[in-house]
């Protein structure tokens, strides 16, 4: 006799309407709770995972470009990786962070203080925006250097009180200042999605071992010697 039936095969279970009708709603809801969870992953924007790829501002150079420019459109940008995953009420938060900052007009390149001019022509905006209000241009160059400036930005002026009848000037744009590139991984998103299975699956593995050991020892007793 065995010292281990834990599947109670003395009780001859598979003969008995109730534990049939336990089985399938085990299996079916086994089959929901993980298909539910994968499904809360990609609506709740958890899926899929990103993997590093590099700093933006490594991908800055001699030349004047727009931010949106110095990635592909399968990239991301953000500080953390959890910022790529930031929703409220079911949307993604990514649009009105990286995302937006990639749509914006932020002209980067490495020591971009050289540039001014050459932004300020581009663009036609000739005022400069210091750390509290207009500036001259050698102080916005001196402004930008000090503060190791990767981009400038054009940025809507709205206080008369600070700014008279200027609606436009160039500023610092620290937003993009320490931001990492990512990239999709489908490793990761594989690893996520295992992750949860086996989780769940440790959960009804609990429940199998209570209706066993515990439901059925209280139904029927010990296991009978034969």
């Amino acid at each position: 006799m065995s010292n281990n039936n834990f599947f109670r095969k003395d009780l001859n279970l598979k003969s008995r309407w109730w534990h049939r009708f336990l089985s399938v709603i085990f299996i079916v809801a086994f089959i929901a709770v993980v298909g539910f969870s994968i499904s809360s992953m990609f609506g709740d924007y958890q899926l899929p995972k990103y993997t590093k790829v590099g700093m933006l501002s490594d991908r800055m150079n001699s030349e004047i470009r727009l931010i949106g420019s110095l990635v592909t459109p399968e990239e991301k940008i953000a500080m953390y990786e959890h910022n790529l995953y930031e929703s409220n009420n079911g949307s993604s938060l990514y649009d009105k962070n990286g995302g937006w900052l990639l749509k914006q007009e932020y002209y980067c390149s490495k020591n971009v203080s050289t540039h001014i001019e050459e932004i300020s022509a581009k663009t036609g905006v000739n005022y400069y925006k210091g750390n509290t209000g207009l500036v001259s241009l050698d102080d916005f160059k001196k402004y930008l250097i000090q503060n190791n400036a990767g981009c400038v930005e054009v940025l809507d002026l709205d206080s008369v009180v600070h700014f008279g009848n200027v609606k436009k000037a160039l500023s610092w744009g620290l937003e993009a200042d320490d931001m990492a590139v990512w990239q999709e991984s489908m490793a990761k998103s594989i690893f996520a999605v295992l992750q949860t299975v086996f989780f769940e699956a440790l959960g009804f593995l609990i429940i199998l071992v209570l209706y066993y050991k515990v439901f059925l020892y209280i139904a029927f007793g010990s296991r009978k010697s034969s």
